[in-house]
């Protein structure tokens, strides 16, 4: 457990720092490209897609390879991500390819990442686990975003390839060298059927929850950072400088939540962790340049605090339910209905907007509508939040 838990970190350790050098500021390379929120939401649909046909590959060809080998396509991924994202001055199709690219990369590096915490979570310390995961992850991620911001600003992303090019040979060199084997979960655990998916229900509203998150995770990650690019007027330094400033302040919610996330009722405090973001959006729909810098910094230090909070509370739920049902299985599961959601939503917004789109307004109305429906969060698990007990779930 001890080597797995090793190798859990490097690889982390490794995949934040390229994460941070480029697929972090996707969003905002894409917008600084010329290309529109209709644009960037077909890509976005687009690596939806990709990822559902490459979890498909993944979990069939994980009990044939090894954990290292995992890592390095993932590796492989992240560089024909890189390939891909030079030749985006093409147009269109090159747009199309990079989101294929992103799918498969996220596909390979989230699942593998996810197989690996898993083995080390129970009820007892999965809070405290995703914590420390979290602070680990942040610290390396702005290590990993300053490098970026200031390639991409000061140098060309040309230098963005061959730094990360050059991280990635070092990083699988070393754990090559150090690998401690494959985990059971990835080996010895069958592969999903067509059946197994389409057919999956219980009584936590899992299926609910895995198909409204996955949207979520993309107004996160490409909407809210557009939106923190427009604040730091299109700046990728400033807005690493930005984000770095609300990491340390991400760093220390999670140091003082970790170890009492475990203890606390779990269903006062997912309710509490849902109303926070909830208010999480409001706060950004409001959120603009024109603020005072002061009301500025407490609202997104406010945001972070939100939207962290819920994100450490939910991920206990989930791995706890996945520990307490069907193990591994269910980490897939939530992955095909989050990308599918992810695909069908953003696919279908891409066609929607207007190319001329007022992009502010979009985001602002975006946000809205996900604090109104941030509330079905609630209904996630309610059964086992208030009897602390799960039957298994039966698989076919």
């Amino acid at each position: 457990m001890r080597e797995t838990t090793n190798t859990f970190y490097k690889y982390l350790s490794l995949h934040s720092l390229l994460i941070g050098i480029f697929p972090f500021f996707i969003p905002v390379f894409l917008w600084n490209k010329g290309f529109g929120l209709a644009d960037i939401c077909i890509f976005i649909g687009v690596s939806g897609f990709a990822f559902c046909i490459s979890l498909w590959v993944w979990d069939h060809v994980r009990q044939r390879l090894s954990l290292i080998n995992l890592i390095g396509i993932s590796l492989l991924l992240e560089l024909m991500l890189l390939g891909a994202a030079s030749l985006i001055d093409e147009g269109v199709i090159a747009l199309l390819g990079l989101g294929v690219c992103y799918g498969a990369y996220n596909c390979f590096f989230w699942t593998t990442q996810r197989a690996l915490f898993f083995e080390g979570v129970d009820a007892s310390n999965s809070g405290r686990r995703y914590g420390n995961m979290q602070i680990y992850v942040g610290l390396v991620l702005q290590v990993g975003i300053l490098i970026g911001g200031l390639l991409l600003e000061k140098l060309g992303f040309s230098y963005v390839i061959t730094i990360s090019a050059l991280v990635c040979l070092v990083g699988f060199t070393f754990l090559s060298r150090n690998n401690s084997g494959t985990p059971t979960t990835l080996n010895q655990v069958e592969p999903l059927s067509l059946a197994e998916i389409f057919k999956f229900k219980d009584t936590h509203a899992s299926k609910f929850i895995f198909l409204i998150d996955g949207p979520y995770l993309f107004l996160e990650s490409f909407f809210w950072i557009i939106s923190l690019f427009l604040i730091a007027h299109e700046s990728f330094v400033t807005l690493g400088l930005m984000v770095m400033s609300l990491a340390v302040i991400f760093g220390i919610i999670f140091y003082l939540l970790k170890n009492m996330i475990d203890r606390l009722n779990r269903w006062r405090i997912y309710h509490i962790a849902v109303v926070l973001y909830a208010l999480s959006w409001v706060m950004r729909a409001n959120v603009n340049e024109q603020l005072p810098l002061v009301i500025l910094f407490i609202a997104l230090v406010l945001i972070t605090f939100c939207t962290s909070f819920f994100r450490l509370v939910m991920n206990k739920r989930f791995y706890d339910l996945a520990r307490d049902t069907v193990n591994h299985r269910y980490l897939v599961l939530k992955s095909y209905y989050s990308q599918v959601a992810i695909g069908i939503t953003f696919v279908g917004l891409g066609l929607l907007l207007k190319e001329d789109a007022n992009i502010e307004k979009v985001l602002t109305i975006s946000y809205w509508v996900a604090a109104a429906l941030s509330f079905g969060f609630i209904l996630y698990g309610a059964a086992y939040a208030k009897a602390g007990r799960i039957p298994r779930i039966p698989t076919n």
